[in-house]
C-alpha cells in the first residue's frame, strides 16, 4: 500500500492522532503496543555512511539507534487500518476526535511551506527530495503532513525517526505491511507515524504525519 498527501485518507489522518482518546480505542492500542513491545528487538548504533547520514547523525545527537525489528501484519490490525476503523466508528472516540475529522476533512492544504512547520522530530530528512507538504491549523486540528525521497536505505530514515522520536519523547510501534514499513506512536494527545517503502533506483519513498500542540 503506496501512501502520499494525495492518497491517504484524511478522516483516517484525523482518527491517527486523536483515537488514543477514547477508552474503547485506547485499549486497543494498549494491546497492539504490548504485542509489539514483546516482540520488538533491541536497536542498536548505526554508523553515519553518507553525508546525508551524517547530518541526520548530527541532528539526533550524535548517534542514531535502529528501529526494532518489524512485525509483519497482514494488514487486519495495522496502525493505519486502526485508526481508518476508528474514524469510521463514532463510539470509539470522543465528540473532540469527531470534531477534528471534519475540520481536518475540510480544512487541509498543500504547500512546501507545511514542511517547515513540522516538529522538530519530523522535519525533512538531510538532503531528501521533497515531493509534497500539507497541513491544517485550527482550533480542532493542528496536522501536519509531508513526503519526501532519498537515496539514503530505507532502514537508515526509520532508524532516523525512531531516535528522534525516542528523544522526544514518543513511544514506537513498527510494523511491516505488504512490504511497507509502517513507524508510529504517540506521546500523551500527540502521535506521529512514518510510511517508508523501497523505490526505483535504490531509493527509499518516505511520508511522515504528526499532529502538533
Amino acid at each position: 500500500m503506496t501512501v502520499s498527501i494525495r492518497s491517504i485518507g484524511v478522516a483516517g489522518l484525523c482518527a491517527l492522532l486523536v483515537a488514543c482518546q477514547g477508552d474503547d480505542a485506547q485499549g486497543d492500542l494498549n494491546a497492539l503496543d504490548a504485542r509489539l513491545t514483546n516482540g520488538a528487538a533491541s536497536g542498536t548504533i548505526l554508523e553515519a555512511r553518507s553525508d546525508a547520514e551524517r547530518e541526520a547523525q548530527a541532528a539526533a545527537g550524535g548517534r542514531i539507534e535502529a528501529a526494532p525489528a518489524a512485525i509483519e501484519s497482514n494488514g487486519s490490525a495495522t496502525l493505519t487500518e486502526m485508526a481508518r476503523r476508528l474514524a469510521a466508528d463514532g463510539g470509539a472516540v470522543t465528540p473532540r476526535a469527531a470534531a477534528a475529522g471534519g475540520g481536518c476533512a475540510r480544512g487541509i492544504q498543500t504547500g512546501h511551506e507545511w514542511a517547515g512547520r513540522m516538529p522538530a522530530p519530523f522535519k525533512l530528512y538531510p538532503r531528501a527530495q521533497l515531493t509534497e507538504a500539507a497541513g491544517n491549523q485550527t482550533d480542532q486540528c493542528k496536522l501536519r503532513v509531508l513526503s519526501f525521497t532519498t537515496d539514503v536505505p530505507l532502514d537508515r530514515v526509520l532508524g532516523y525517526y525512531y531516535t528522534q522520536a525516542k528523544r522526544a519523547g514518543y513511544d514506537a510501534e513498527h510494523l511491516l505491511v505488504q512490504g511497507e514499513h509502517q513507524l508510529g506512536g504517540t506521546k500523551g494527545d500527540l502521535a506521529y507515524m512514518v510510511f517508508a517503502r523501497k523505490a526505483a533506483g535504490n531509493r527509499t519513498d518516505v511520508d511522515v504525519v504528526v499532529n502538533v500542540e
